[in-house]
Protein backbone atom coordinates (compact mmCIF):
# COMPACT_ATOMS: atom_id res chain seq x y z
CA UNK A 1 0.00 0.00 0.00
CA UNK A 2 1.05 3.24 -0.59
CA UNK A 3 1.70 5.80 1.93
CA UNK A 4 -0.40 8.62 0.01
CA UNK A 5 -3.08 5.88 0.75
CA UNK A 6 -2.63 5.96 4.63
CA UNK A 7 -1.84 10.04 5.09
CA UNK A 8 -5.00 10.75 3.31
CA UNK A 9 -6.43 10.31 7.06
CA UNK A 10 -4.32 13.12 8.15
CA UNK A 11 -6.41 16.26 8.94
CA UNK A 12 -7.09 17.97 5.55
CA UNK A 13 -8.76 21.07 7.45
CA UNK A 14 -7.68 23.37 9.66
CA UNK A 15 -9.02 23.11 12.96
CA UNK A 16 -9.51 25.82 15.77
CA UNK A 17 -9.78 25.52 19.49
CA UNK A 18 -12.35 26.45 21.86
CA UNK A 19 -11.14 29.05 24.92
CA UNK A 20 -7.65 27.32 25.59
CA UNK A 21 -7.66 25.93 29.23
CA UNK A 22 -5.45 22.75 28.87
CA UNK A 23 -1.82 22.18 30.33
CA UNK A 24 0.26 20.82 28.25
CA UNK A 25 1.55 16.96 28.65
CA UNK A 26 5.16 15.91 29.20
CA UNK A 27 5.17 14.40 25.32
CA UNK A 28 8.53 12.25 25.81
CA UNK A 29 6.81 10.49 29.45
CA UNK A 30 6.87 6.89 28.83
CA UNK A 31 2.89 5.60 29.19
CA UNK A 32 3.36 1.85 28.10
CA UNK A 33 6.64 -0.50 27.50
CA UNK A 34 6.70 -3.12 24.63
CA UNK A 35 9.43 -5.44 26.07
CA UNK A 36 12.06 -2.58 25.82
CA UNK A 37 10.40 -0.21 23.71
CA UNK A 38 9.09 2.83 25.39
CA UNK A 39 5.80 4.25 24.22
CA UNK A 40 5.37 8.15 24.57
CA UNK A 41 2.56 10.26 26.36
CA UNK A 42 2.73 12.91 23.15
CA UNK A 43 2.06 9.81 21.28
CA UNK A 44 -1.55 8.20 22.76
CA UNK A 45 -2.23 12.01 23.37
CA UNK A 46 -2.46 12.78 19.96
CA UNK A 47 -4.14 9.57 19.03
CA UNK A 48 -6.45 10.56 21.44
CA UNK A 49 -7.24 14.26 20.83
CA UNK A 50 -7.09 13.54 16.91
CA UNK A 51 -10.00 10.97 17.42
CA UNK A 52 -11.46 13.63 19.37
CA UNK A 53 -11.24 16.17 16.29
CA UNK A 54 -13.21 14.04 14.66
CA UNK A 55 -16.19 13.75 16.97
CA UNK A 56 -16.80 17.31 18.55
CA UNK A 57 -18.73 18.90 15.39
CA UNK A 58 -21.36 16.01 15.88
CA UNK A 59 -21.22 14.66 19.10
CA UNK A 60 -21.46 18.18 20.50
CA UNK A 61 -24.89 18.61 18.95
CA UNK A 62 -26.56 15.47 20.37
CA UNK A 63 -24.69 15.55 23.99
CA UNK A 64 -23.95 19.30 24.59
CA UNK A 65 -19.83 20.26 25.21
CA UNK A 66 -18.11 18.63 27.36
CA UNK A 67 -19.54 14.92 26.18
CA UNK A 68 -16.26 13.25 26.52
CA UNK A 69 -16.68 13.25 30.31
CA UNK A 70 -20.03 11.67 30.21
CA UNK A 71 -21.01 7.87 30.70
CA UNK A 72 -21.78 6.20 27.85
CA UNK A 73 -20.31 2.50 27.87
CA UNK A 74 -20.63 0.59 30.90
CA UNK A 75 -19.57 2.80 33.54
CA UNK A 76 -16.83 4.36 31.66
CA UNK A 77 -16.80 7.94 29.87
CA UNK A 78 -16.70 8.83 26.82
CA UNK A 79 -12.79 9.84 27.01
CA UNK A 80 -11.75 6.64 29.56
CA UNK A 81 -13.08 4.16 26.58
CA UNK A 82 -11.05 6.23 24.04
CA UNK A 83 -8.28 6.30 26.61
CA UNK A 84 -8.51 2.24 26.59
CA UNK A 85 -8.56 1.95 22.94
CA UNK A 86 -5.98 4.25 22.42
CA UNK A 87 -3.28 2.32 24.62
CA UNK A 88 -4.72 -0.95 23.18
CA UNK A 89 -4.08 0.65 19.24
CA UNK A 90 -0.34 1.68 20.66
CA UNK A 91 -0.10 -1.96 21.99
CA UNK A 92 -1.37 -3.66 18.73
CA UNK A 93 0.71 -1.06 16.39
CA UNK A 94 4.03 -1.77 18.16
CA UNK A 95 3.69 -5.06 18.11
CA UNK A 96 3.65 -5.42 14.49
CA UNK A 97 6.14 -2.92 14.39
CA UNK A 98 8.19 -5.45 16.24
CA UNK A 99 6.87 -8.35 13.88
CA UNK A 100 7.28 -6.61 10.41
CA UNK A 101 10.69 -8.09 9.56
CA UNK A 102 8.40 -11.73 9.76
CA UNK A 103 6.55 -11.09 6.66
CA UNK A 104 9.40 -8.58 4.93
CA UNK A 105 7.35 -5.35 5.40
CA UNK A 106 9.10 -2.16 4.94
CA UNK A 107 8.39 1.43 4.31
CA UNK A 108 10.52 3.07 1.92
CA UNK A 109 12.37 5.76 1.58
CA UNK A 110 10.04 7.58 -1.01
CA UNK A 111 6.87 6.01 1.89
CA UNK A 112 8.49 8.32 4.54
CA UNK A 113 9.13 11.29 2.31
CA UNK A 114 5.46 11.13 2.17
CA UNK A 115 5.10 10.99 5.56
CA UNK A 116 7.23 13.57 6.19
CA UNK A 117 5.54 16.06 3.50
CA UNK A 118 2.06 15.15 5.49
CA UNK A 119 3.34 16.02 8.95
CA UNK A 120 4.62 19.33 7.99
CA UNK A 121 1.38 20.32 6.18
CA UNK A 122 -0.51 19.37 9.58
CA UNK A 123 1.74 21.21 11.55
CA UNK A 124 1.98 24.45 9.67
CA UNK A 125 -1.74 24.14 8.80
CA UNK A 126 -3.00 24.53 12.38
CA UNK A 127 -2.35 26.87 15.54
CA UNK A 128 0.15 26.81 18.51
CA UNK A 129 -3.04 26.00 20.67
CA UNK A 130 -4.29 23.58 18.45
CA UNK A 131 -0.87 21.90 18.51
CA UNK A 132 -0.59 21.96 22.02
CA UNK A 133 -3.73 20.46 22.82
CA UNK A 134 -3.08 17.28 20.47
CA UNK A 135 0.72 17.05 21.61
CA UNK A 136 1.60 16.71 18.05
CA UNK A 137 5.05 17.72 16.85
CA UNK A 138 6.24 16.73 13.35
CA UNK A 139 8.06 13.41 15.15
CA UNK A 140 4.88 12.40 16.31
CA UNK A 141 3.26 12.84 13.18
CA UNK A 142 5.50 11.37 11.38
CA UNK A 143 5.08 8.05 13.93
CA UNK A 144 1.51 7.74 14.13
CA UNK A 145 1.71 7.53 10.24
CA UNK A 146 4.31 5.50 9.67
CA UNK A 147 2.96 2.92 12.39
CA UNK A 148 -0.01 2.85 10.45
CA UNK A 149 1.42 2.03 7.10
CA UNK A 150 3.20 -0.68 8.43
CA UNK A 151 -0.17 -2.14 10.34
CA UNK A 152 -2.09 -1.46 6.80
CA UNK A 153 0.95 -3.87 4.85
CA UNK A 154 1.26 -6.46 7.63
CA UNK A 155 -2.53 -6.85 7.45
CA UNK A 156 -2.39 -7.56 3.89
CA UNK A 157 0.64 -9.66 4.38
CA UNK A 158 -0.53 -12.14 6.87
CA UNK A 159 -4.03 -12.62 5.45
CA UNK A 160 -2.32 -13.72 2.58
CA UNK A 161 -2.22 -16.87 4.05
CA UNK A 162 -5.87 -17.21 5.70
CA UNK A 163 -8.45 -19.34 4.52
CA UNK A 164 -11.19 -17.24 3.51
CA UNK A 165 -12.92 -18.92 1.26
CA UNK A 166 -17.11 -18.51 1.66
CA UNK A 167 -19.69 -21.36 0.72
CA UNK A 168 -23.36 -20.39 -0.59
CA UNK A 169 -24.13 -21.60 2.67
CA UNK A 170 -21.93 -18.94 5.08
CA UNK A 171 -23.33 -16.21 2.82
CA UNK A 172 -27.12 -16.98 2.85
CA UNK A 173 -29.61 -13.63 3.40
CA UNK A 174 -33.42 -14.43 4.12
CA UNK A 175 -35.17 -11.33 3.50
CA UNK A 176 -38.64 -10.66 5.83
CA UNK A 177 -41.03 -8.00 6.62
CA UNK A 178 -42.00 -7.99 10.71
CA UNK A 179 -44.03 -5.84 13.32
CA UNK A 180 -42.53 -6.03 16.24
CA UNK A 181 -44.61 -4.30 19.57
CA UNK A 182 -42.49 -3.55 22.66
CA UNK A 183 -45.19 -4.31 24.94
CA UNK A 184 -42.78 -3.54 28.33
CA UNK A 185 -41.06 -0.02 27.65
CA UNK A 186 -39.33 2.29 24.58
CA UNK A 187 -36.25 4.22 24.12
CA UNK A 188 -37.67 8.08 24.94
CA UNK A 189 -36.15 10.94 22.82
CA UNK A 190 -32.96 11.06 25.12
CA UNK A 191 -32.34 7.37 24.46
CA UNK A 192 -33.96 6.29 28.14
CA UNK A 193 -35.57 3.55 28.50
CA UNK A 194 -38.90 4.41 29.88
CA UNK A 195 -41.17 1.61 31.58
CA UNK A 196 -44.58 1.09 29.95
CA UNK A 197 -47.67 1.08 32.43
CA UNK A 198 -49.97 -1.90 32.85
CA UNK A 199 -52.68 0.00 31.16
CA UNK A 200 -49.66 0.60 28.00
CA UNK A 201 -49.12 -2.79 27.94
CA UNK A 202 -52.41 -3.72 27.48
CA UNK A 203 -52.80 -1.24 24.53
CA UNK A 204 -49.87 -3.05 22.89
CA UNK A 205 -51.05 -6.08 23.06
CA UNK A 206 -54.59 -5.18 21.42
CA UNK A 207 -52.44 -3.85 18.78
CA UNK A 208 -50.95 -6.99 18.77
CA UNK A 209 -54.40 -8.84 18.83
CA UNK A 210 -55.73 -6.48 15.92
CA UNK A 211 -52.79 -7.84 13.97
CA UNK A 212 -53.75 -11.14 14.08
CA UNK A 213 -56.75 -10.77 13.99
CA UNK A 214 -56.58 -8.88 10.23
CA UNK A 215 -54.08 -11.58 9.05
CA UNK A 216 -56.98 -13.99 9.59
CA UNK A 217 -58.98 -12.04 7.80
CA UNK A 218 -57.15 -12.42 4.82
CA UNK A 219 -54.84 -8.88 4.61
CA UNK A 220 -51.37 -8.89 4.22
CA UNK A 221 -48.78 -8.07 6.72
CA UNK A 222 -48.65 -4.81 5.85
CA UNK A 223 -51.88 -3.89 5.37
CA UNK A 224 -52.44 -5.57 9.03
CA UNK A 225 -50.07 -3.38 10.81
CA UNK A 226 -51.36 -0.53 9.13
CA UNK A 227 -54.96 -0.97 10.19
CA UNK A 228 -54.04 -1.67 13.91
CA UNK A 229 -51.97 1.14 14.38
CA UNK A 230 -48.71 0.10 13.62
CA UNK A 231 -45.86 -0.81 10.88
CA UNK A 232 -44.10 -3.41 8.95
CA UNK A 233 -40.35 -3.38 8.35
CA UNK A 234 -38.79 -5.36 6.13
CA UNK A 235 -35.19 -6.73 6.60
CA UNK A 236 -32.98 -9.85 5.95
CA UNK A 237 -30.97 -11.87 8.00
CA UNK A 238 -28.29 -14.72 7.73
CA UNK A 239 -29.34 -18.03 7.50
CA UNK A 240 -25.86 -19.77 8.38
CA UNK A 241 -24.82 -20.31 12.43
CA UNK A 242 -21.51 -22.06 12.75
CA UNK A 243 -22.06 -25.51 14.52
CA UNK A 244 -19.45 -24.53 16.86
CA UNK A 245 -20.82 -20.75 18.14
CA UNK A 246 -22.10 -20.79 21.66
CA UNK A 247 -25.46 -19.39 22.83
CA UNK A 248 -24.89 -15.57 24.31
CA UNK A 249 -26.65 -13.44 26.01
CA UNK A 250 -26.94 -9.41 24.34
CA UNK A 251 -26.65 -8.05 27.32
CA UNK A 252 -22.86 -8.86 28.00
CA UNK A 253 -22.11 -8.00 24.72
CA UNK A 254 -20.57 -4.72 25.75
CA UNK A 255 -18.58 -2.84 22.72
CA UNK A 256 -15.96 -0.96 23.72
CA UNK A 257 -16.30 1.84 21.24
CA UNK A 258 -17.96 5.26 21.73
CA UNK A 259 -21.92 5.19 22.09
CA UNK A 260 -23.15 7.30 18.96
CA UNK A 261 -26.21 8.39 18.19
CA UNK A 262 -26.69 5.99 15.41
CA UNK A 263 -25.31 3.42 17.81
CA UNK A 264 -28.32 4.43 20.14
CA UNK A 265 -30.96 4.33 17.35
CA UNK A 266 -29.75 1.16 16.52
CA UNK A 267 -30.53 -0.45 20.26
CA UNK A 268 -33.91 0.80 19.75
CA UNK A 269 -34.84 -1.51 17.19
CA UNK A 270 -32.37 -4.11 18.62
CA UNK A 271 -34.01 -6.56 21.15
CA UNK A 272 -34.62 -6.66 24.43
CA UNK A 273 -31.91 -6.89 27.03
CA UNK A 274 -32.88 -10.25 28.20
CA UNK A 275 -32.88 -11.47 24.56
CA UNK A 276 -30.80 -14.28 23.48
CA UNK A 277 -29.42 -14.64 19.93
CA UNK A 278 -27.36 -17.75 18.48
CA UNK A 279 -23.43 -15.82 17.54
CA UNK A 280 -21.92 -17.14 14.67
CA UNK A 281 -17.91 -17.04 14.09
CA UNK A 282 -18.64 -15.13 10.61
CA UNK A 283 -22.36 -13.18 10.50
CA UNK A 284 -24.83 -12.19 14.16
CA UNK A 285 -28.54 -11.73 13.41
CA UNK A 286 -29.59 -8.47 15.72
CA UNK A 287 -33.25 -10.53 16.00
CA UNK A 288 -34.01 -12.94 18.66
CA UNK A 289 -33.90 -16.43 18.24
CA UNK A 290 -37.38 -17.08 18.74
CA UNK A 291 -37.87 -15.11 15.77
CA UNK A 292 -35.05 -16.53 13.81
CA UNK A 293 -36.54 -19.97 14.27
CA UNK A 294 -39.94 -19.30 13.28
CA UNK A 295 -38.50 -17.55 10.06
CA UNK A 296 -36.61 -20.54 9.73
CA UNK A 297 -39.47 -22.95 9.95
CA UNK A 298 -41.78 -20.97 6.91
CA UNK A 299 -41.84 -21.37 3.47
CA UNK A 300 -41.31 -18.20 1.10
CA UNK A 301 -44.63 -16.15 1.38
CA UNK A 302 -46.07 -17.99 5.22
CA UNK A 303 -46.73 -15.92 8.29
CA UNK A 304 -45.81 -16.80 11.51
CA UNK A 305 -48.36 -16.95 14.45
CA UNK A 306 -47.83 -13.89 17.33
CA UNK A 307 -44.41 -14.57 19.04
CA UNK A 308 -44.29 -13.62 22.40
CA UNK A 309 -40.80 -12.95 24.45
CA UNK A 310 -39.87 -11.34 27.65
CA UNK A 311 -40.59 -8.08 26.27
CA UNK A 312 -42.06 -8.05 22.80
CA UNK A 313 -44.52 -9.21 20.01
CA UNK A 314 -43.36 -10.46 17.19
CA UNK A 315 -45.17 -11.45 13.34
CA UNK A 316 -42.94 -12.23 10.83
CA UNK A 317 -43.09 -12.99 7.38
CA UNK A 318 -40.41 -14.91 5.28
CA UNK A 319 -40.44 -13.18 1.77
CA UNK A 320 -37.10 -14.60 -0.20
CA UNK A 321 -35.03 -17.50 1.61
CA UNK A 322 -32.17 -16.35 -0.60
CA UNK A 323 -31.83 -12.29 -1.22
CA UNK A 324 -29.20 -12.67 -3.66
CA UNK A 325 -27.86 -8.71 -2.76
CA UNK A 326 -28.14 -9.14 0.76
CA UNK A 327 -26.12 -12.70 0.15
CA UNK A 328 -23.40 -11.28 -2.09
CA UNK A 329 -22.86 -8.44 0.26
CA UNK A 330 -22.93 -10.77 3.28
CA UNK A 331 -20.13 -12.85 1.59
CA UNK A 332 -17.49 -10.08 1.45
CA UNK A 333 -18.18 -9.51 4.95
CA UNK A 334 -17.83 -13.26 5.58
CA UNK A 335 -14.63 -13.29 3.81
CA UNK A 336 -13.28 -10.01 5.63
CA UNK A 337 -14.40 -11.50 8.97
CA UNK A 338 -12.59 -14.77 8.21
CA UNK A 339 -9.70 -12.62 7.61
CA UNK A 340 -9.80 -10.33 10.32
CA UNK A 341 -10.09 -13.64 12.97
CA UNK A 342 -7.17 -14.99 10.82
CA UNK A 343 -5.24 -11.84 11.48
CA UNK A 344 -6.18 -11.55 14.94
CA UNK A 345 -5.27 -15.31 15.99
CA UNK A 346 -1.64 -14.10 14.98
CA UNK A 347 -1.48 -10.95 16.54
CA UNK A 348 -2.42 -12.36 19.82
CA UNK A 349 -0.37 -14.76 19.66
CA UNK A 350 2.37 -12.55 19.13
CA UNK A 351 1.15 -10.52 22.04
CA UNK A 352 0.57 -13.24 24.69
CA UNK A 353 4.64 -13.98 23.81
CA UNK A 354 4.97 -9.95 24.85
CA UNK A 355 6.04 -8.08 28.05
CA UNK A 356 3.48 -5.16 28.04
CA UNK A 357 2.58 -2.87 30.49
CA UNK A 358 0.99 0.39 31.03
CA UNK A 359 1.58 3.23 33.76
CA UNK A 360 -1.78 4.28 34.53
CA UNK A 361 -0.25 6.75 36.23
CA UNK A 362 0.63 8.67 33.23
CA UNK A 363 -2.35 7.92 31.18
CA UNK A 364 -4.64 9.26 33.77
CA UNK A 365 -2.70 12.85 32.89
CA UNK A 366 -4.56 12.89 29.19
CA UNK A 367 -7.45 15.50 29.66
CA UNK A 368 -9.92 17.45 27.57
CA UNK A 369 -11.10 20.34 28.57
CA UNK A 370 -11.77 21.88 25.07
CA UNK A 371 -13.09 21.06 22.02
CA UNK A 372 -11.86 21.25 18.32
CA UNK A 373 -14.18 22.77 15.28
CA UNK A 374 -13.96 23.31 11.86
CA UNK A 375 -15.21 25.92 9.50
CA UNK A 376 -18.48 24.53 6.80
CA UNK A 377 -15.61 25.18 3.94
CA UNK A 378 -12.80 23.65 5.48
CA UNK A 379 -15.03 20.36 6.71
CA UNK A 380 -16.75 19.89 3.41
CA UNK A 381 -13.21 19.70 1.43
CA UNK A 382 -11.89 17.46 3.84
CA UNK A 383 -15.01 15.12 3.24
CA UNK A 384 -14.64 15.53 -0.35
CA UNK A 385 -10.64 14.41 0.72
CA UNK A 386 -11.97 11.17 2.72
CA UNK A 387 -13.98 9.87 -0.01
CA UNK A 388 -11.69 9.69 -2.61
CA UNK A 389 -9.38 8.45 -0.45
CA UNK A 390 -11.56 5.74 0.59
CA UNK A 391 -12.15 5.04 -3.00
CA UNK A 392 -8.69 4.43 -3.69
CA UNK A 393 -7.75 2.53 -0.80
CA UNK A 394 -6.94 -0.81 -0.47
CA UNK A 395 -9.08 -3.01 2.43
CA UNK A 396 -8.02 -3.37 5.46
CA UNK A 397 -9.36 -5.40 8.09
CA UNK A 398 -12.85 -4.55 9.94
CA UNK A 399 -11.30 -4.40 12.97
CA UNK A 400 -9.21 -1.65 12.06
CA UNK A 401 -11.74 0.79 12.86
CA UNK A 402 -9.25 2.22 15.69
CA UNK A 403 -11.23 5.18 16.56
CA UNK A 404 -9.11 7.22 14.87
CA UNK A 405 -11.84 9.04 13.06
CA UNK A 406 -10.42 12.50 11.81
CA UNK A 407 -12.55 15.46 10.44
CA UNK A 408 -11.83 14.43 6.76
CA UNK A 409 -13.74 11.15 7.76
CA UNK A 410 -13.18 8.00 9.14
CA UNK A 411 -10.64 5.69 8.40
CA UNK A 412 -12.34 2.09 8.40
Amino acid sequence: MKAKKVIAMLLAATLSVTAFTGCSINKTATVATLDKEDIKLGLVNFMIRYQEAGYDDMYIQYMGEGYWDKTVSGNNTVLETWKKNAIEEAHELYTLKAHQSDYDVEVSDDEKKEIKKAAEKFMKANSDDVIDEMSATEEIVEEYLELRLIKSKMYAAIIKNADSSVTDEEANMAAYTIVKLDYKGAYDSNYKYQTYTDEQSAQIKAQADAVVEALAGGSSLEDAAKAAGTTATTGTYATYVDPDAEKTDDSDKKSDDTESVNDTESKESSESPDSKTKDSVYTANNLDQSVVDALNSLEEGQTSDLITTDSTYYIVRLDKKTDEEATESNRKTVKGNKEDKYYNDILSGWQDDEKWSVKQKQLDKIKIHNYFTTTKKDKKAADTSATESTQQSESTNSTDTENTEAVDGTEN
